[in-house]
């Protein structure tokens, strides 16, 4: 049986209200989303085998005039797949897709083809027959139509999709600062699948560690990692989960994994584990050091225990209202205290987790770029401590963390020590 099985997801997980406050700020009527991930966010459909660069199947058209009625739009191929997991949209519409033929005229029955028996119980079965249109674009301009989005200004997160409506009485605005803007802050549901998330992610890491024999090779530690995360119910994505690169002859570089590099993994080696994977498409993040059959002994030690520190110092402060230049110079002080050389060499950083590892507006309302931002309230924060060194004392945290009035909630279970291998 896998551990974290698929499984029917919460009717709505957006933050609606928070996504109206972005409109209302930039004075936008409304929205068209049509990647991937915003289209699941809205309304909870993800279609399979479509890739990111190909032409939209789908689009989520929302008016901040009427939050309530946003209207789904769907290849026709893809209705089907709304039956097995239910949206809070209760508008949806179907156009005409890439199965249906060319040599043939266009039959009016041609819907039927995709619609699935006890299709007519749903309440949206009648709506989505009187509206099938001949493609994306027809369907989307009467959906605006219907919602009062006809003219104004209104965002696209893909802005070639918007210009490609070819409505000159709206004005097209890009979307990628309102959407992120609500992505953000997490919605409990979504606070859920993050944490659902980061337990696959721990365990999967936990079981390869005990794959790990004399004369190991990276690559094959890699893939034990991959096995691991597919018998649990997670997916990776190609080139592969492990991001930091680790290298070895005394090399002291900071570098990300080539997914070419290799090397034998000796005894007494400090691993960096920061794993990316999803479930239900939610990012897990994160890790820590992994001392190979070993565990962390003189200067390394004391490296780790006061990156333990660090991180904990640090996620004490990530409450509302702080800043990201705040949190680092809460980090660094802690080395200094505790008397470790480097305390400036030391990196500490964060990014918002959800669909992406970012999710955060790169300019705020007022046109300002969102360097150094302030955390917020249920806010989903990786943080992130590596102390430089060599493959015997390199030293790095990644935990996931819940940003609370009371300070950061951790998701991982095992702690800020090293593991141990047992």
């Amino acid at each position: 049986m896998i551990p974290f099985p698929p499984r029917v997801l919460p009717k709505q997980m957006c933050n609606i209200e928070r996504l109206v406050d972005a409109l209302t700020m930039r004075n936008l009527d409304g929205v068209v989303v049509s990647s991937p991930y915003n289209t699941y966010y809205l309304s909870g459909f993800k279609g399979i085998a479509h890739k990111s660069d190909e032409p939209r199947p789908y689009a989520v058209v929302l008016s901040r005039h009427q939050p309530d009625h946003p209207i789904l739009v769907v290849a026709d191929y893809y209705v089907g797949s709304l039956i097995s997991q239910p949206t809070w949209i209760e508008d949806i519409r179907a156009f005409r897709a890439v199965m249906l033929p060319l040599d043939l005229p266009a039959q009016d029955g041609d819907l039927e083809r995709f619609l699935p028996r006890g299709i007519d119980e749903l309440p949206w079965a009648g709506n989505l027959r009187a509206h099938y249109a001949n493609n994306i674009a027809q369907s989307c301009r009467e959906a605006m139509a219907d919602l009062g989005l006809s003219s104004g200004r209104v965002a696209f997160d893909d802005l070639r999709f918007g210009h490609q409506l070819e409505m000159e009485t709206i004005e097209v605005v890009d979307g990628y600062d309102p959407m992120m803007y609500a992505r953000c802050v997490k919605t409990d549901a979504e606070i859920e699948l993050l944490k659902r998330a980061t337990t696959v992610n721990e365990q999967a890491i936990c079981r390869s560690i005990k794959t790990w024999g004399p004369g190991m090779m990276w690559q094959d530690f890699n893939h034990e990692y991959h096995k691991s995360v597919i018998e649990l119910g997670g997916f990776v994505r190609d080139p592969g989960a492990m991001v930091w690169g680790n290298p070895c002859g005394g090399d002291p570089a900071v570098t990300l994994h080539s997914r070419l590099d290799d090397f034998v993994m000796e005894p007494g080696m400090n691993i960096l584990f920061d794993c990316h994977g999803t479930l239900d498409l939610y990012c897990w993040d994160g890790g820590k050091t992994w001392v190979v059959d070993g565990d962390a002994t003189g200067d390394a030690k004391q490296y780790a225990n006061a990156t333990a520190d660090a991180a904990t110092a640090v996620m004490e402060a990530m409450r509302p209202g702080v800043t990201i230049s705040d949190l680092q110079r809460v980090g660094r002080a802690v080395y200094r205290t505790n008397g470790v050389a480097g305390a400036d060499d030391v990196l500490i950083f964060f990014h918002g987790l959800g669909l992406s590892h970012m999710e955060l507006e790169q300019f705020s309302a007022d046109g300002v770029p969102n360097h150094d931002w302030q955390l917020e309230a249920n806010m989903v924060v990786p943080l992130h401590i590596l102390y430089p060194g060599d493959e015997h004392h390199r030293i790095w945290i990644e935990e996931v963390v819940r940003v609370t009035p009371d300070g950061g909630e951790p998701f991982f279970g095992w702690g800020l020590d090293p593991i141990i291998t047992v």
